[in-house]
């Protein structure tokens, strides 16, 4: 009677829990924001490539971004009235916003041709300067007629690693305008800020 009384509990629990996998509840939507291309300015092909001390171009190394508090999540973020974040429901960031920011700001120092290498930390070989970019702003805004925009800010600090010295600080803000009214039109405008504030970057670092 026991085993059988066991075995009755635990087919219970298995039933269980398909049925949890079958719940009514929606997954989330993960968008991404590969597609966001950084806008250079036209003059930037006319700028010397920074060579360093030895001749060559440096190699670089870019530091997880630091994220203002509220930012540093996979949900995508919203700001009503100025102050009030919020976070779109059932939607989010294949990883959250530093890992992300960062993953597209290597691609954009690499295709830059500024650096002989572009590399995220934890990588075997030292590179000869180091980049730390903060956060300010990523984020649609909401106005009070309802229209909204996607706010970008970005502070970027490089700094040679063996003199642990500061070579620049630059910042890059963009501002892209949401067309309607739905979540894909915010992606996209996402995608928009993200990529111009990205470019400024590559251009304003020396």
């Amino acid at each position: 009677m026991r085993i059988r009384a066991a075995l009755a509990a635990a087919i219970a629990a298995l039933l269980a829990g398909c049925a949890g996998l079958h719940s009514g509840e929606r997954a989330d939507q993960v968008y991404t924001l590969e597609t966001a291309a950084p806008a250079q300015s036209p003059a930037a092909a006319d700028e010397p490539v920074a060579i360093g001390m030895n001749g060559v171009r440096p190699t670089l190394q870019l530091l997880r971004p630091l994220a203002a508090p509220g930012l540093d999540t996979d949900r995508i973020a919203l700001v009503r009235n100025v102050s009030q974040l919020d976070f779109y429901a059932a939607s989010r960031w294949p990883a959250p916003l530093p890992e992300v920011l960062q993953s597209l700001a290597v691609n954009a120092l690499r295709a830059s041709g500024h650096y002989r290498a572009v590399q995220s930390e934890g990588t075997a070989v030292a590179a000869d300067e180091v980049l730390q970019i903060e956060i300010r702003r990523c984020q649609a805004e909401y106005g009070g007629g309802g229209d909204a925009v996607v706010h970008v800010q970005l502070v970027a600090t490089l700094g040679l690693r063996a003199e642990r010295s500061l070579v620049a600080s630059v910042e890059a803000e963009s501002v892209a305008p949401v067309a309607e009214n739905r979540l894909q039109a915010v992606i996209a405008a996402y995608r928009i800020a993200v990529g111009e504030a990205l470019g400024q970057l590559v251009v304003r670092l020396p």
